[in-house]
């Protein structure tokens, strides 16, 4: 029963999103500032600030900041700020108490931002020639001040591909993203990838500042906007915006060490609650299909038809990737687990989180993500 009202949810709640390739560009009168956070980015820094000055029907200045990196992120920004008016290039050479470094970062850029929409970008996101446009579009039809956009997500590994779409089946049902469509709902969405905010609403919500210390950073700034009582639409964007996730499985079982704790609240009886849940619920059933009376068995088959449905909704709307991909969800379920486990007891043995070459104390994430949320 509770995987068929999931079910429905997410048929009506995926029909409430809109797709961006389906949107017809307008022209857009107003200025955009794009604002991306680059550590240690050499190897894409270019490629992306090339697809944002391809950009048609918008007037964009792009600021790029150079956030303390080790490699030549710092020489490729400065040169492509060199050949176009357009491009800004800030350099931060150190990191402040109290804040985490893109955090930080995007603050910076802000400061430098002349435009009446702000978008907020990663340093690797490749954008067709139209996709902000169409974004501006969305936002000026529908009235709202927030738009968030789900880009495809490239994986060069079978496990890695599973990760990443089962991942984004729990994320569906713990964060039911479409909410964010709602304007009567207080839940809001954020991806990093793109966040393109009104300057009024992301002055009035604090900016970055208020969220200094929050390692999940762009879900914060959506959900922000909307306890605040702004407007906010959440798109996909799979043909408009694309990134790779992390170029293997380790880098992104490193990467989740940074978000598990945060996304579950810090709360240690709820990171309990996630693992067994999972478990029981996504591994168990396949287990008692085989070892257990006929009638368990009947309810384990239509527990998982169930699972596979929901698997098939989320991979056709949030990834390009094959259906066949449902098939290893008990696999993909117990590499989640052990990815979710593994982050939690290192951020409880190390006391906090280490990140981009700087290490932030659990109890100070804690106190500030309390404070942030009363505020």
């Amino acid at each position: 029963m509770f995987w068929a009202v999931i079910l429905i949810d997410y048929m009506i709640g995926f029909r409430s999103i809109t797709k961006l390739e389906k949107v017809e560009s307008e022209r857009i009168g107003e200025r955009i500032s794009v604002i991306l956070a680059a550590k240690d980015e050499e190897k894409d820094i270019a490629a992306t600030i090339q697809s944002l000055l391809a950009q048609r029907h918008v007037d964009c200045e792009i600021i790029a900041v150079n956030d303390r990196s080790n490699d030549k992120t710092g020489d490729i920004i400065q040169k492509l700020a060199d050949e176009h008016t357009n491009v800004t290039g800030v350099d931060i050479s150190t990191l402040p108490e109290g804040w985490l470094g893109k955090n930080h970062a995007l603050h910076q850029g802000f400061q430098h931002a002349t435009g009446r929409y702000i978008l907020f970008t990663d340093a690797d996101i490749q954008f067709t020639q139209d996709a902000i446009a169409k974004a501006c579009t969305v936002m000026e039809r529908e009235s709202v001040d927030h738009i968030t956009a789900a880009p495809e997500l490239h994986a060069k590994t079978f496990w890695l591909s599973g990760l990443i779409s089962f991942f984004l089946l729990g994320f569906g049902y713990l964060k039911r993203p479409w909410a964010a469509n709602k304007d009567q709902a207080k839940s809001g969405m954020g991806i990093g990838a793109f966040n393109l905010l009104s300057r009024d609403c992301y002055e009035k919500i604090g900016g970055h500042e208020a969220i200094r210390l929050r390692p999940d950073d762009d879900l914060e700034l959506g959900n922000r906007v909307k306890r605040l009582g702004f407007k906010q639409r959440l798109v996909t964007a799979l043909y408009d915006l694309s990134v790779e996730w992390y170029p293997s499985l380790p880098s992104a079982l490193r990467g989740f060490e940074k978000n598990a704790f945060a996304g579950l609240n810090y709360s240690v009886l709820l990171a309990f609650t996630a693992v067994l849940g999972v478990f029981l619920s996504q591994v168990v059933p396949f287990l008692l299909i085989f070892i257990s009376p006929l009638e368990i068995q009947i309810i384990s088959a239509l527990n998982i038809v169930l699972l596979f449905c929901l698997y098939a909704l989320t991979i056709h709307n949030l990834t390009r990737f094959s259906l066949w991909y449902i098939f290893g969800l008990p696999l993909f379920a117990m590499l989640f687990i052990y990815m979710l486990i593994r982050a939690l007891v290192l951020t409880w043995v190390r006391g906090g989180i280490e990140w981009r070459g700087s290490r932030y104390s659990l109890k100070e994430l804690k106190r500030h993500s309390k404070n942030s949320e009363e505020d």
